[in-house]
């Protein structure tokens, strides 16, 4: 047998030699830099307010904010008509966005009410008085305390059918002049 026990433990010390490299090379891998990008990133942390967009930037829905949230706040006329197709989409917007917060109806019962928030019922007199820029302008921009901002969510359109709806919901909307204008 040439090489015998001298064969067998040269094989071994090379395959000693490989396991160590691999293993080395597994720990080096593992300490780098990009292993741990997904947990250190930039982001936006809660009741943290978002970055501002940079200047001259387009906003995604392709139409322009009528100003900062203190002029949006003192409109007080909706320009999106109160007709069936803005009621059904404010509807539509609603319910995905604003009714696990605010309930089905507006009163503030959604299901997170179980997690200790409790926001604000929508029907109460206190927000019935508000003007309809303010109810957009929460909608748009998120509250000044724990209502987050859907602007990344809801085009402004949308956010205007919202209010229409909330309106709705107050009974300060008159449902039977609400149908689609013919057109031309």
């Amino acid at each position: 047998m040439p090489g015998g026990k001298a064969d067998l433990l040269g094989k071994s010390k090379k395959y000693l030699l490989i396991l160590a490299v691999l293993a080395f090379g597994a720990i080096k891998v593992f300490g780098m830099p990009w292993s741990a990008d997904m947990f250190q990133q930039p982001s936006i942390h809660p009741y943290e307010m978002p970055l501002l967009f940079p200047s001259k930037s387009v906003p995604t829905d392709g139409t322009r904010e009528p100003g900062d949230r203190e002029k949006i706040e003192v409109i007080t006329q909706n320009p999106v008509k109160p007709t069936e197709a803005s009621l059904n989409r404010g509807d539509k917007v609603f319910a995905t966005y604003c009714v696990p917060c605010h309930g089905v109806g507006g009163k503030g019962d959604g299901p997170v009410i179980k997690r200790g928030f409790y926001p604000v019922d929508l029907t109460a007199p206190g927000t019935q008085g508000r003007a309809d820029g303010y109810i957009y302008a929460y909608v748009r921009h998120g509250g000044k305390v724990m209502m987050p901002s859907y602007r990344e969510s809801i085009s402004s359109d949308e956010a205007w059918d919202v209010v229409n709806f909330v309106r709705k919901l107050q009974g300060k909307l008159d449902t039977t002049n609400t149908t689609e204008e013919k057109a031309n």
